[in-house]
């Protein structure tokens, strides 16, 4: 998925990513229908649980959780429930033990994402390449590989063992799906384009080729033609989440909110924690002028995965459209805690800077951003310091 709404700072890029915690019933997560979620005794507890949490009762909510996975041991659905609420409260060394209990009851690819999640919060990054790695093929797992070989310096080294993993597999679609997947997350958008057309050419039925197409032309602000891909995924599997997203994503960049809503509310209906659809709703949000429900959307995605970067470009443009600099910098400072190399966040911060009259500081980030990977941050980073102007236009 890629947010294309743009937003006051910068238009906001995203990536293919399904990072759900805490869906409210067993669902479809990836495209060959694996789920994580057994159905618990008492059907209503994960319902009943997430409503009282998203509601405000977090610790209220995790204390009964607790209680009843203390006893029903054997259910592991409330259980990574039960680790996802220890994450979203930070309580990291209950979360690692909860995820690990489930693992034990049966391995599940999203629960080593989640376990990833935890470890590089806590900083310990050859733990969480672990796991990320434990999770793959799931797309997040890529997503999140890329950003900490990217944060480590050795991304290109990452993209070539994938390369080379494709290579030796030439025939298999999985193979040059997940090789779509790390070029995508890498901002590589026409050579993922070519591995995802290879995965459609090879395996005609298999829905996350269309996806990743669907997704790259979003990128490349093909909306139109990113609709038909995406609709054939969804003709494959219905409730393929990431598509659902996507095609939202789509119809937002074509300023259709009444389609790009439909999409996005099945999507949230299926998944309701997807860090990535929130993020779509929260822009939705803004778009229809509801701008507290937007900052709730975002907020709800970087509680559930911090390391969704285009949460922190959203909040903080909303920030900042509305004259609070100082909260927008905070937040893109945030952001940077997670990913000190993105370029747009640090294009957001010179703008900030710029804002707040620290002008020399400004001019240090934009000289970084003109360095960084990404080429519209880098674009405009380099227009803004030739032109030297002290507040550069905005993109919307």
């Amino acid at each position: 998925m890629r947010t294309i709404a743009a937003v006051v700072i910068v238009a906001s890029l995203s990536f293919t990513a399904m990072m759900g915690r805490g869906q409210a019933a067993p669902v479809v997560q990836m495209p060959n229908g694996v789920t994580i979620y057994d159905l618990p005794n008492d059907r209503t507890i994960i319902a009943r649980e997430e409503r009282r949490a998203d509601a405000g009762d977090l610790s209220g909510a995790t204390a009964d959780l607790a209680l009843y996975v203390a006893a029903h041991p054997a259910e592991r659905g409330p259980m990574v429930l039960l680790g996802d609420f220890y994450y979203r409260a930070r309580d990291l060394k209950q979360a690692e033990q909860t995820y690990r209990n489930a693992l034990e009851l049966g391995n599940a690819h999203e629960i080593h994402n989640r376990l990833g999640g935890v470890f590089a919060l806590e900083q310990r990054y050859d733990d969480a390449i672990r796991e990320f790695r434990a999770s793959l093929p799931l797309p997040g797992g890529f997503v999140h590989l890329v950003a900490l070989h990217r944060m480590f310096g050795d991304l290109d080294a990452f993209v070539a063992q994938t390369v080379r993993e494709a290579g030796r597999h030439p025939n298999d679609a999985n193979y040059a799906a997940d090789l779509g997947l790390v070029y995508d997350a890498a901002g590589r958008a026409n050579e993922a384009l070519a591995a995802y057309q290879r995965a459609v050419d090879l395996d005609p039925n298999d829905p996350v080729g269309y996806d990743g197409i669907g997704s790259v032309l979003i990128s490349q602000e093909r909306y139109s033609e990113a609709i038909h891909p995406l609709q054939q995924a969804l003709s494959l599997q219905p409730a393929f989440v990431a598509a659902l997203n996507n095609l939202g994503d789509a119809y937002l960049g074509l300023k259709d909110t009444r389609s790009a809503r439909r999409y996005l509310d099945q999507a949230a209906a299926i998944d309701p924690r997807d860090a990535s659809v929130l993020v779509n709703l929260g822009v939705l949000e803004d778009l229809d002028g509801h701008r507290a429900a937007a900052l709730d959307d975002y907020r709800r995605a970087i509680a559930d995965d911090p390391f969704q970067l285009e949460a922190y470009y959203d909040t903080a443009a909303d920030y900042d459209d509305q004259g609070q600099h100082e909260l927008a910098e905070a937040v893109t400072l945030k952001g940077l805690a997670v990913d000190a190399h993105d370029g747009i966040l640090h294009f957001n911060l010179a703008v900030i800077e710029d804002e707040l009259g620290r002008h020399q500081d400004a001019l240090k980030e934009y000289r970084l951003a003109a360095t960084l990977r990404n080429p519209l941050a880098a674009r405009l980073a380099k227009l803004a310091l030739s032109r030297l102007e002290t507040t550069p236009t905005s993109v919307r």
